[in-house]
Parts: structure tokens; C-alpha cells; sequence
């Protein structure tokens, strides 16, 4: 509904005394759900993404219950709470995530423990801001209106989602299983609005030909992560050989092995949609092993190459560098690497622009890697979206933050990450994260995928306000769909 003045004026005195009040009750819940260490794993049988993940599911509908919404469970994939009695089940959706990356290296504290600062401002703890405290913004809006008795013409579902950081298997399956809202906000990304997410390449790729001596390699555990840790593990030498050869080389780190010497590499993990000023640990890993001299022959050759496609983070290599105005360049971070039989298998993250050519990519990359020497054992494309910047309830959604915030200027955004926007009927990216968020370690931790995450609980509270406001606001756009 479009509410006056008044009504907005009346609304927001009533959030901000709500707010304040429920704070302390935010915080607790999310640290609890935040103590459940909910990384997807593909896993047969009932609990088809790991136990972490069912427990936090059943973590996710034991709190909503507790505020009366009630709850379904779509077979372990996801789950829902809802708000509302739409005779006809039309949704306004808010899709969320609560399952994480892993844990990584660096952190000051367990990282599923949360711990406030002194201040009360920061919650630092995985998932406190990819995507718990998030799903916990949408579960308080849907408790505001409930409380104040406000119905809206659309039920409001809060979708629990258990697999988006390895692929967002998940919404499939929820939507095979229940009617799709007839417009979803996704909080797992910053206000106002995301209209246009870039494409996503997923593609595996083996060197082969691996000899012996290179007894183990494991670099990366989620493919969307810069890694900062990776190791191998050689034969046929010793550690003082090696330390000989490496001298000072930062990063790296050599130890006895009961099958040889094994190397440890060290970097600096960003989220693998910015690669900008990241260290991949692959690519020191990649450089020790060729300096040390440890590899020979097809062996050596396979880590030149490795090292090569480590090195950079746009497409040179493969030849499909690009970018455009919209959305900037491609990425290509190649994130993980493991040895199988006489191959090592390769795992990059590629994102192409908005309005990139997909046919050249699709048709240059497999073309250029096998040039490289590299076997193609998987490619698809999930392609770019974008979504009309003058449709109602886009331009509801960029004006709603701007009033609440007090933000007149912020721009509506072209995501470089995927989100499950991109899985959905008339869905977009909106919010948690406030423009102006204070960024307290840089760009070098604090932020998702990255060591001493942390939730900035000021703007977690007035992004409930901004939610609030918007369920009610396009309620009756929604409604006329």
C-alpha cells in the first residue's frame, strides 16, 4: 500500500521503540544459530546437505515456532516459516541462507562462538553477516507485523536455505515442493536493490599425466573463496633440501611427512567475486613446489601450468578476458585443487559480465584450455540476469531504503556475486548490508567469506525497519501480479 505521512511517521516511532526493545534478543538468537557449524556438504540419504545443515534447520524452525509462525520442511532441502493466511498461498518470499563457507584460517577468536565488541556494535562470528543475522532480519520483520497485528494481502514465507554457498541445489528442490512467492527479496546483499547479477561459468578441468613424487595436493574448500591455505606433499626429498632451495620465500612453510616433505602455503582469502588484492594460497603453492625443484618431467610441467593459471584473476590465460560498464571485468580464481590418480583436477570460479557475448565464452574457453593442456571434464553456463529498473515493485524497492536510511543517493546494483535471486521467479537482491557499512580491518578481513566476519548490529536493526516497511509497501503491487 502506499502509506501517507502519517502513516509512515506513525510506522516508524512504532519500529524504533520495537526495535530497541527486541535488540538483545536479536543478538542471542543469531549467536545461537551462529554456533552451528552449517557447511553443505552433498551427503545420500535424508540429510542430502549434512548433518550441520539439518541441525540448523531444525535450529531454524525451532525459533520460529517459539514466535508462533508455523513451519514446513521440504524434505531436509530447505524449509520455511510463514506468516499470513492467503487463502490462495500467494508469497511474498524472503530467501535466505543458513549455511556457510568453512570456518578458513586467521580468526582471534573460535569462529563459532560469537563474541560482541565492548560497544555492542559487531557480532563477530561465521554467518553473523553471510547469511544468518540476515534470515534473523527477515524472521524479526515477520514478528513485528505479527505483533502489531498488521495482515498484509500476501503471506510472508521465510525460506531457510541449506545450500547456496555450493551451488544452490536447494531451490530446486523447494520449488518442486511449494508454490513459488510471487515476488522474493533475497538479504545477501546490500540495499537498495540488486538488479542484475553477473553470469556465472561452472566448469572442471584435469592436467594429466601427474607422476608419483607428488604424493598429495589440496588447495581450496569452497570454490567461491580465494583459498588461504594449501598444501602438498612431495617424496624423494628432504626437508633441508628444500629449505636450501626456498631461502626466504615468504608464505610457505616445509615439515617432515611420513611420505616425504610436505609444504604449506599461506594467503589472503577475499571472496572469490573480488579477487582484487587477494593471495591465492594455490599460486604460492604452485611457486615453492617449481622453486624448490622437487617435480620433474609431465609432473613439473602440470604445476608450470597450474602456476600460470593461479597467477591471474581475469581470463588472460584462457582467453576470455572481458568486461563492460554495467558490471566490470570477468573473474577467473582458480580456487581448488586436488590430485586424482595420475591428474590434477581443477575447480575455477568464473563470473562474466551482464552484457558479455555467452556464445564466444562458451565456444573460446573449452577451445583455449585444451590449447593450455587442460581436459574439460565439466562446463555449463548459468547465465546473467537483470531485471527492469522501472518495474513497480523495483522502484518501491529502491525508494523504501533511501527514505529509512536516510540515503537519498544510493544507487541500485549490479551484483558481481550470484545470490538465489537467480533461481527465482521475480526475485531480487535486497539488502542487509547498509552502503555506509564501517569496514573495521579494510577489505583484508571482517566481511563474509573472510576471517573475523562480523554482523554490524546498528544497521541490522534498521535494515528490520527497512523490511518492515517494504513487505507493506509493495504488499498490494505484489498482490496485483
Amino acid at each position: 500500500m502506499n502509506l501517507t505521512n502519517e502513516q509512515k511517521e506513525k510506522l516508524n516511532g512504532a519500529l524504533d521503540r520495537w526495535v530497541e526493545e527486541h535488540r538483545e534478543e536479536f543478538i542471542r538468537d543469531v549467536s545461537d544459530l551462529c554456533r552451528i557449524r552449517s557447511v553443505s556438504e552433498e551427503t545420500p540419504g535424508e540429510k542430502p546437505f549434512g548433518e550441520g545443515c539439518y541441525e540448523m534447520l531444525m535450529a531454524s524452525f525451532k525459533l520460529a515456532e517459539s514466535y508462533g509462525f508455523r513451519t514446513k520442511n521440504y524434505d531436509n532441502y530447505c524449509g520455511s516459516a510463514i506468516y499470513g493466511d492467503n487463502p490462495n498461498g500467494d508469497s511474498i518470499g524472503i530467501i535466505a541462507h543458513m549455511d556457510i563457507v568453512p570456518e578458513g584460517n586467521g580468526w582471534t577468536h573460535d569462529p563459532y562462538d560469537p563474541v560482541l565488541s565492548e560497544d555492542g556494535k559487531y557480532l563477530f562470528g561465521r554467518g553473523t553477516a553471510d547469511d544468518k543475522a540476515p534470515a534473523m532480519v527477515g524472521l524479526y520483520a515477520m514478528r513485528f507485523l505479527k505483533d502489531h497485528g498488521i495482515h498484509l494481502k500476501n503471506d510472508v514465507m521465510l525460506v531457510f536455505g541449506l545450500n547456496e554457498e555450493k551451488g544452490s541445489a536447494d531451490m530446486p528442490e523447494f520449488l518442486k515442493r511449494e508454490k513459488a512467492p510471487k515476488w522474493s527479496l533475497v538479504p545477501d546483499s546490500k540495499f537498495p536493490v540488486g538488479y542484475a547479477e553477473i553470469g556465472f561459468i561452472h566448469a572442471q578441468f584435469a592436467i594429466p599425466g601427474v607422476g608419483e613424487e607428488l604424493v598429495e595436493i589440496h588447495g581450496g574448500e569452497a570454490t567461491n573463496s580465494v583459498p588461504d591455505r594449501a598444501y602438498a606433499v612431495v617424496s624423494g626429498c628432504t626437508v633441508d633440501e628444500v629449505r636450501a632451495k626456498l631461502g626466504d620465500m615468504e608464505r610457505i612453510t616445509v615439515e617432515e611427512d611420513p611420505k616425504g616433505v610436505r609444504f604449506l602455503a599461506t594467503g589472503n582469502s577475499q571472496h572469490a567475486s573480488r579477487p582484487e588484492g587477494a593471495v591465492n594460497a594455490n599460486n604460492v603453492l604452485a611457486k615453492a613446489l617449481l622453486k624448490a625443484q622437487v617435480l620433474h618431467g609431465k609432473t613439473r610441467e602440470a604445476m608450470e601450468l597450474f602456476q600460470l593459471l593461479t597467477s591471474h584473476y581475469y581470463g588472460e590465460d584462457l582467453g576470455i578476458a572481458c568486461e563492460d560498464d554495467m558490471s566490470g571485468k570477468l573473474t577467473c580464481v582458480f580456487t581448488w585443487v586436488r590430485r586424482e590418480g595420475d591428474k590434477l583436477i581443477l575447480k575455477p570460479d568464473i563470473r562474466y559480465p551482464v552484457t558479455a557475448d555467452q556464445a564466444f565464452l562458451m565456444d573460446a574457453l573449452p577451445k583455449n584450455a585444451q590449447k593450455l593442456g587442460l581436459e574439460i571434464q565439466e562446463l555449463g553456463n548459468n547465465p546473467a540476469f537483470s531485471f527492469p529498473l522501472d518495474h513497480p515493485v523495483v522502484e518501491k524497492l529502491i525508494q523504501v531504503p533511501r527514505e529509512v536510511l536516510g540515503m537519498p543517493d544510493i544507487p541500485p546494483l549490479v551484483l558481481a556475486g550470484g545470490t538465489y535471486a537467480r533461481r527465482l521467479p521475480n526475485a531480487v537482491s535486497f539488502g542487509v548490508t547498509v552502503p555506509d557499512r564501517v569496514r573495521l580491518f579494510g577489505f583484508e578481513k571482517g566481511g563474509a567469506h573472510q576471517a573475523d566476519e562480523y554482523g554490524d548490529i546498528p544497521n541490522l536493526m534498521r535494515s528490520i525497519k527497512v523490511y518492515v516497511r517494504s513487505l507493506i509497501e509493495i504488499d498490494d503491487l505484489v498482490a496485483a501480479l
